[in-house]
């Protein structure tokens, strides 16, 4: 009786357990929120313009050094001597560091009496093979084992040399990786050498305003840190483009003291059009996905169609488009968070 009992009260349990979680299950699931599909998506939108950029299309690029690299070390040592430091401005062929090299003059050394021993039986067995004192044969193994000797010879003056490191070009030390002490393995950076006498500045064109630029034009180089204009001269055209279609243009420019222009420094340059050709025009703020593969949404029949479009160039904040758009169209600018292509969209 007692066992009948306690199983009642056993079942009476579970099911009040299994009610207790079913119950909360429901609950949490009305508190799920549950996007509607079919609910418009509220955007920004913009209308395609018909317009030329009479003025000119601005591109930017990074200023850079044409004479930079790492000064490596050639042969393995020690650092016994720096003689320069971060931010020193060296000649071509002026000392930088020094590496010890007692072990390999001291192999020179040895290799310069091996060369005179070599000598010496060179010297006799030359007059014993006049006197048929001895077979030729000798003779000429020494003579082969002193030209030996002699290159090896060469091979370690060559390397003793090479403990001593030199600047390879003149410029500012711009990186030390060495001290006092370091022990360094052949290839290994010694310093970074920039000469920022003679500058570059990279921008990457698309191929429709290509013609706006031609070797040996002058151009104003534009720095972003608002220091003023620098004159520059285009130095070559891209003949081969990008998987975006873009096309490197180099401007050279020379280093200007009164706009403290270096390296680094951010630029840009403004094309001069042979044309005001007149594109489709939207804002930069409509174009989703990558530059190698732009594309937009456009408002078709109140829903969002996602559409790939190629771009012409881009100029304060405005991008040209050369193909995939139309003046008239309607683009979204913003509120991409829950959109997608086919999904109802509404906009004032």
């Amino acid at each position: 009786m007692k066992r009948s009992i306690i199983w009642i009260i056993l079942l009476v349990l579970l099911a009040l357990t299994v009610w207790k979680l079913a119950s909360n299950k429901s609950v949490q699931e009305e508190r799920v929120y549950r996007h509607d599909r079919n609910a418009a998506v509220h955007v920004t939108v913009d209308t395609v313009r018909q317009q030329a950029f009479t003025e000119g299309v601005r591109y930017t690029g990074t200023i850079s050094s044409l004479l930079e690299g790492r000064v490596m070390t050639e042969v393995p040592g020690r650092v016994v001597h720096v003689a320069v430091a971060e931010g020193q401005w060296v000649e071509k062929g002026q000392v930088m560091v020094k590496l010890d090299g007692d072990m390999l003059r001291l192999q020179m050394e040895a290799a310069q009496v091996q060369v005179e021993g070599l000598e010496k039986d060179q010297q006799r067995y030359g007059i014993l093979t006049e006197a048929d004192a001895v077979q030729g044969v000798q003779l000429e193994k020494t003579d082969l084992a002193l030209r030996g000797a002699r290159i090896q010879l060469n091979t370690l003056k060559e390397q003793v040399q090479r403990t001593t490191i030199t600047a390879p070009f003149s410029g500012y030390v711009t990186q030390l990786g060495v001290e006092v002490g370091t022990v360094l393995n052949p290839s290994m950076p010694v310093a970074m050498l920039t000469n920022d006498r003679a500058l570059e500045l990279v921008v990457s064109v698309p191929g429709p305003e290509l013609n706006a630029f031609r070797k040996g034009q002058t151009v104003q180089v534009v720095l972003e840190s608002g220091e003023g204009q620098v004159a520059a001269t285009v130095e070559s055209v891209g003949s081969r483009g990008d998987m975006a279609h873009n096309f490197p243009v180099r401007i050279t420019l020379k280093s200007d003291a009164d706009h403290g222009v270096k390296p680094g420094m951010a630029a840009t340059v403004r094309s001069i059009p042979t044309d005001a050709k007149a594109w489709p025009t939207i804002p930069s703020t409509a174009i989703i996905g990558s530059s190698l593969d732009p594309e937009v949404y456009v408002v078709e029949n109140g829903t969002a169609k996602r559409k790939r479009i190629v771009t012409a160039g881009r100029d304060e904040g405005m991008v040209a488009v050369s193909e995939g758009l139309t003046p008239g169209e309607t683009v979204i600018t913003s509120g991409f968070i829950s959109l997608a292509d086919g999904v109802p969209v509404k906009f004032r």
